[in-house]
């Protein structure tokens, strides 16, 4: 009997040192939510337009708190993903924007339409069709150095902004051959100006008692294309 007990003490004491050796890990606390403000161009608040390819500025402020170096910074549009769901996916390019300095950020700039390229979770790059939304995400970082690791950062969103595009009222188009005039076929080079981006040059190529001869033509995001067609009898 004396026995048992001695062994049920030692148990007891065994655990208890084990216990006391073991100190509980601290749960870190999340940071506290950011209100953060996004400027689109000269636009805040009512939605920006301009027209394709036009260089427009992004500028996004943390109003609740200073913005500190590791702070982080994502640009993101709303967007039918690959497996056909709405989500919020970030253009390329404009994803983990990491902040250097206090209190300084710089507005990032992209060309309408041509930069503002977005990655679904597939892999595939995109265009937003217009008009499109936008948001910057605010991670503080910073916040996590200041705290020694204690804090975990709690991502904050801006305001939704639209972003669209001025219908232009006309276009001009100009081409040139590229090397030697064949009937069998022709190099030509054609560029849009004003540039309207990716979109369909229509050709049509004719001769009084000839056949009419019909190209659909495609330009890239610059407004350019070459196509090497047969010019017929």
């Amino acid at each position: 009997m004396r026995l048992k007990v001695k062994i049920a003490v030692a148990a007891a004491a065994v655990t208890l040192l084990f216990g006391m050796s073991v100190a509980p890990a601290l749960a870190a606390t999340p940071s506290l939510p950011q209100q953060v403000a996004l400027q689109i161009g000269d636009a805040a608040g009512n939605g920006y337009f301009g027209y394709y390819g036009q260089e427009i500025d992004l500028q996004p402020t943390s109003m609740t708190s200073i913005e500190l170096p590791k702070d982080v910074f994502t640009f993101q549009a709303y967007v039918k993903d690959s497996d056909g769901l709405m989500k919020w996916l970030p253009f390329r390019d404009f994803e983990s924007i990491t902040l250097e300095d206090t209190n300084t950020v710089d507005p990032f700039g992209y060309r309408l339409g041509i930069d503002d390229t977005v990655s679904l979770t597939d892999g595939t790059a995109i265009t937003p069709a217009f008009p499109y939304l936008i948001r910057a995400e605010y991670l503080p970082g910073g916040l996590e150095t200041a705290v020694a690791g204690t804090t975990t950062p709690t991502p904050s969103c801006s305001e939704t902004e639209s972003v669209n595009v001025f219908k232009r009222g006309s276009e001009k188009l100009a081409f040139a051959k590229s090397g030697a005039v064949k009937r069998a076929g022709t190099t030509f080079v054609f560029q849009v100006s004003a540039n309207a981006g990716v979109g369909t040059i229509k050709v049509t190529i004719s001769k009084s008692g000839s056949k009419t001869l019909t190209y659909n033509v495609a330009t890239d995001a610059n407004g350019a294309a070459t196509a090497t067609l047969k010019l017929g009898t």
